[in-house]
């Protein structure tokens, strides 16, 4: 009988040395995440499971009643909220005020709402999962590591077949669509074009294009005065004093000098509050702030230009004369149209 055993380890030994197996570069990461969904399929039946082309999941999925992203073209955006969860149920990222005060990671000076992404920015598994919804339309998709990617290949086996370096965490998203559309610029000018007829319908009428059409003499850019000047003389190549409160669209104060306005929306106590040199020019663009003559973002400079001696005015402008797509911080989101309120002071 011992015979009979060393003979057939013989066997095995040799048919092991003429066979090599052969595995993937992240088999491991696959066979875990495959194991996890076939215990999460017995816990939670009511999900979908549905599995698209490169290997995410679809749990949940309610169809809006706008538009489908049928693809992903060279100047398509997507607007969405959405909170991002580990496989433990951990929300590492949310777009949602409620979710962050439930977490007790609720910050005032934060901005919360729909955050807007270049479509062919984002990850290869929010494209996986994005394309087929509507807008108003909301999805809970299970994304494979793999796929938390910005590379783009044809088949799962390429994704899987990446360098560790390039994959990322796997993750559960909750998606809603906002809405997604073509041309950036055109979005932001219809936004500003909605705002002013809501806001300012006595200056811009009641017509968001009609508004949207009527910039100051610089593209994207709107001025309103709001007080009228001690004197019409222009003010160039000198240095004046202003008190100004920058804000979203939404109303949300992300800035601001004036220390009652600061402890109302939550900004910081312990600032300094007062009002801030400014350097004007003869050329609008050579604006600077501050005794450090900070360089500053165009729409403010603009605003700064069309002011005079005690005026007080506002300017709003789209995101490309402001911080464009990449934000600033928490408190202002890519691809923000904002409004400063401006007001030149005597010398404090």
């Amino acid at each position: 009988m011992k015979k009979i055993i060393i003979i057939a380890i013989a066997a095995l030994s040799l048919c092991s040395c003429g066979k090599k197996v052969i595995t993937g570069t992240n088999d491991d990461a696959r066979f875990y995440l495959e194991s996890w969904v076939e215990v999460q399929k017995q816990k939670h039946p009511e999900y979908k499971w549905d599995r698209t082309v490169w290997g995410a999941y679809i749990l949940e999925d309610v169809d809006g009643t706008g538009l489908p992203v049928t693809s992903f073209g060279d100047s398509t955006y997507l607007r969405v909220n959405y909170t991002q969860s580990l496989l433990d149920g951990t929300i590492v990222a949310t777009t949602y005020s409620k979710i962050s005060q439930q977490l007790g990671i609720y910050d005032e000076t934060d901005y919360y709402g729909p955050v807007i992404y270049y479509a062919n920015g984002v990850y290869a598994g929010l494209e996986d999962v994005v394309k087929g919804m509507r807008d108003g339309g909301r999805r809970k998709v299970l994304i494979p590591g793999w796929l938390m990617t910005h590379n783009r290949y044809d088949t799962e086996k390429e994704y899987l077949e990446q360098k560790s370096d390039d994959i990322g965490t796997n993750s559960i998203y909750d998606i809603e669509l906002v809405e997604h559309f073509d041309y950036i610029q055109k979005w932001s000018v219809d936004s500003v074009g909605r705002y002013l007829a809501a806001n300012y319908s006595k200056i811009y009428g009641s017509n968001p294009y009609a508004a949207a059409a009527d910039s100051a003499g610089h593209f994207g850019f709107y001025y309103i005065r709001t007080q009228a000047p001690s004197s019409e003389d222009e003010l160039k190549d000198t240095t004046i004093y202003i008190n100004y409160t920058g804000r979203l669209l939404n109303g949300r104060v992300f800035d601001t000098t004036i220390r009652d306005t600061a402890i109302f929306y939550g900004l910081d106590r312990t600032k300094s509050y007062s009002p801030v040199a400014v350097s004007v020019k003869e050329k609008w663009s050579e604006i600077t702030l501050g005794v450090d003559a900070s360089t500053v973002i165009s729409g403010f400079a603009l605003t700064i230009s069309k002011m005079k001696a005690h005026e007080k005015g506002t300017g709003i402008f789209i995101p490309s004369l402001g911080y464009n797509y990449n934000g600033s911080g928490d408190a202002i989101p890519s691809y923000a149209p904002l409004r400063f309120d401006i007001e030149l002071v005597d010398k404090p």
